[in-house]
């Protein structure tokens, strides 16, 4: 009967030839010369030594390469210490004979679990992990995968050539870099980026709806934002991406109208919002001045008095100076009695003129009609100002108006940009608005990120985008042209057509739950996942070499 060695050989070249019958007779030949079964517990205590072997293997491989005869010098003295009981004795053939016959002693039909449980707890494989820098990518965690998956192949014995010894380490390198791949996949599932964005969380919870590109960002928003120019799904997504660029109009004007308990009517968008809160405004300072006196004090003076200054010195021209003065003067100063002071209903009459001559000027083509209007609109503000410290009983409901007053100029500014359509404002207006009402010295405050406003013009801009697009724009003939393509095949329409409906409202919002919403321990298992992939890639790497060979 030919030895081990030989038949193993005959069922190489069996399988490479595809012949499954002698496969199998040889294979049965095999299983008669092999030992007897072999322990579970004597298979986990092989796989701790595999490397131990493989890297023998190896190294005889490499000493054999420069020098034949080294080899047989070294097996020599090996079993010369042998004899005297210090090592193990290696057959005439040296450790590759040796682990040969290990190797059918051990072989099993099908993946041999103890092995690999000892393989995998290996100290020698520990110590690789152990050593591998930790990436901070996901990238950089597969490439130090790979990377400790083709050592741990490396070090397997095996019963072939150097060649299988190359295919080893290949096989062992796509099966490591496969784990922390799957475990980066896993954690996004578990704790994907978007449940952990913290501007996202705002806007959802000022009522803003992103659409599911949006929410997940970089690659997935890129893709979406090119599938507008597709026909049917393209006015599916603008018209999603506009609702969210409209939700965001109506949390800044809520967030205005929250002080005095207001809420934007159902249905309201662009110059119907703006005007609504204007007027929810007006009407709660307008009851409330009737019970109010007003009586000025030496702040109010100094403030109208540089305000004077500003505009007389500054760079606007002469005449529209003259007529900031005449209204300060007849609709403003000249309504205050000897006493210095103003009645509720007096003082009500005079923010109706000052109101009514701020839209006037502020509504014109002329830039110094305009500027006449921003003064106007500080006295104004000063006013009020001076009405709060002159009633302190009413201070806290002046306050809120005051609140109120504030955040609505930021609403109105982004609404009057050019390129806010119908009065909707993309992100980048309420950005600019925000900045160009920021008062403090040097746009401080907008520097810092502290500006009235500007977390929700952040939040804005980073996840919806600068634009508001524009609904609707998608090509009619490119339409028709979808339309007909289901002459060729119907599946290219019915596509489109379903992905239009993927943005209707209620499955933006049901897919918007499911990439942004998570419980809290989600992320710390997402973040555990990534750090033990590295311990993992050798197991990986082991798990190929069982699979696939």
């Amino acid at each position: 009967m030919a030895d081990l060695a030989t038949l193993e050989r005959a069922l190489r070249n069996a399988d490479a030839a595809g012949d499954a019958d002698a496969a199998r007779t040889i294979a049965q030949a095999i299983k008669a010369q092999r030992r007897p079964e072999v322990s579970a517990s004597s298979r986990f205590a092989a796989g701790l030594v595999d490397p131990i072997q493989g890297g023998a293997q190896m190294l005889e491989n490499a000493v054999r390469a420069v020098s034949p005869g080294a080899v047989d010098a070294i097996n020599k003295a090996n079993n010369w210490l042998a004899d005297r009981g210090i090592v193990g004795r290696l057959p005439a053939g040296g450790v590759q004979q040796q682990t040969r016959e290990r190797e059918a002693a051990l072989r099993t039909d099908g993946i041999d679990w103890p092995r690999l449980a000892g393989n995998v707890l290996s100290p020698a494989n520990a110590a690789l992990a152990a050593r591998l820098p930790a990436a901070a990518t996901t990238a950089g965690r597969v490439g130090g995968g790979a990377g400790l998956g083709a050592i741990a192949g490396g070090l397997m014995p095996n019963a072939g050539t150097d060649a299988d010894k190359l295919t080893q380490m290949g096989l062992g390198a796509a099966g490591g870099a496969l784990v922390p791949a799957i475990t980066a996949g896993v954690g996004r599932v578990i704790s994907p980026n978007a449940s952990r964005n913290p501007q996202l969380d705002l806007l959802k919870t000022e009522g803003v709806r992103p659409t599911v590109g949006q929410a997940l960002g970089g690659v997935a928003n890129k893709a979406e934002e090119k599938a507008i120019s597709l026909p049917f799904v393209g006015d599916a997504i603008a018209s999603a991406r506009t609702r969210a660029a409209v939700d965001l109009n109506r949390a800044v004007a809520n967030r205005a109208l929250a002080p005095i308990g207001g809420k934007v009517p159902a249905g309201a968008q662009g110059r119907e919002m703006v005007a609504s809160v204007q007027s929810q405004l007006s009407d709660a300072y307008n009851k409330l001045l009737p019970k109010l006196t007003v009586k000025a004090d030496r702040a109010f003076t100094q403030e109208v008095q540089s305000l004077r200054g500003m505009v007389a010195n500054g760079s606007i021209d002469p005449n529209a100076a003259k007529t900031f003065q005449r209204i300060l003067q007849n609709d403003v100063l000249g309504k205050f009695k000897g006493q210095q002071a103003l009645t509720g209903q007096t003082m009500k009459a005079i923010e109706s003129d000052l109101g009514q001559k701020i839209a006037q000027l502020g509504g014109s083509t002329d830039a110094d009609a305009r500027l006449v209007a921003d003064a106007l609109r500080e006295v104004q503000s000063s006013l009020r100002s001076l009405v709060q410290r002159s009633n302190p009983a009413q201070a806290a409901e002046l306050r809120a108006i005051n609140a109120g007053w504030a955040s609505f100029k930021r609403l109105e500014r982004a609404a009057s940009y050019v390129g806010a359509e119908d009065g909707i404002f993309s992100p980048a207006n309420l950005q600019s608005a925000v900045k160009a009402l920021d008062r403090s010295k040097d746009k401080g405050k907008f520097a810092r990120g502290e500006a009235l406003m500007q977390d929700l013009g952040d939040a804005g801009k980073s996840v919806l985008g600068a634009k508001v697009p524009n609904s609707g724009t998608a090509d009619r003939l490119m339409q028709a042209g979808a339309l007909g393509s289901g002459l060729v095949n119907p599946l290219i329409p019915a596509g489109l057509l379903a992905g239009a409906g993927a943005y209707s409202a209620p499955v933006q919002r049901a897919l918007l739950a499911a990439v942004s919403s998570r419980p809290q321990p989600a992320q710390a298992v997402a973040g555990l996942l990534n750090r033990t992939a590295p311990m993992l890639s050798p197991a990986g790497g082991l798990l190929a070499l069982d699979v696939l060979e």
